[in-house]
């Protein structure tokens, strides 16, 4: 590609428009490039990468790949987990709105349920117009029944709109063994 022609890069973007396509920093874009992880030209004082190249770029996953899986352990006689399964339709046409919903929630941390140690929604690949909801707790920290439902129904009422509660299938588990 010839110095001074910038027509050789209408299928070319900037390092900047790639990190933001990618969702990373500027930073992070030049450690790929610099490790050649992805494709570049130079053009004056600028890399540019082929779009195509940003498009089907896989970043690594986070944190560090098993070598091998966890062992199985077993809890001990001072603490169990518990765990609150909701199995809820999602009302018709209302995914990306659900979907939309759970992010606010998440960036305004609301409905943390007090003492739990994780929570999941989980959408269900073989009938995605249902969703389940896992609340776990260790028993020592759980809340009283009262807090939980008080909770719980703060959370149903935020997503009354998108999930029909009235479908909701409700269990409750007690760990045996985990990894």
């Amino acid at each position: 590609m010839a110095e001074n022609d910038v027509s050789e890069l209408a299928d070319f973007i900037s390092t900047h428009e790639a990190a933001e396509i990618l969702g990373i920093s500027y930073n992070r874009m030049y450690q790929y490039v610099r490790a050649e992880r992805l494709p570049k030209v130079r053009k004056g004082h600028m890399f540019f990468i082929p779009k195509s190249a940003v498009e089907h770029f896989k970043r690594n996953p986070p944190g560090r790949v098993r070598k091998q899986p966890p062992g199985w352990r077993i809890y001990n006689d001072r603490s169990k987990l518990l765990r609150t399964d909701i199995l809820v339709q999602v009302r018709p046409n209302q995914q990306e709105k659900l979907v939309q919903k759970l992010k606010a929630i998440y960036k305004g941390k609301r409905h943390l349920f007090t003492g739990s140690m994780q929570r999941y929604v989980l959408r269900d690949l073989a009938t995605p117009d249902h969703v389940e909801i896992s609340l776990v707790w260790k028993d020592t920290e759980m809340p009283d029944k009262e807090t939980r439902e008080r909770e719980l129904a703060a959370f149903r009422e935020e997503l009354a709109d998108v999930l029909d509660w009235d479908t909701a299938r409700y269990s409750e588990k007690e760990g045996i063994i985990y990894t």
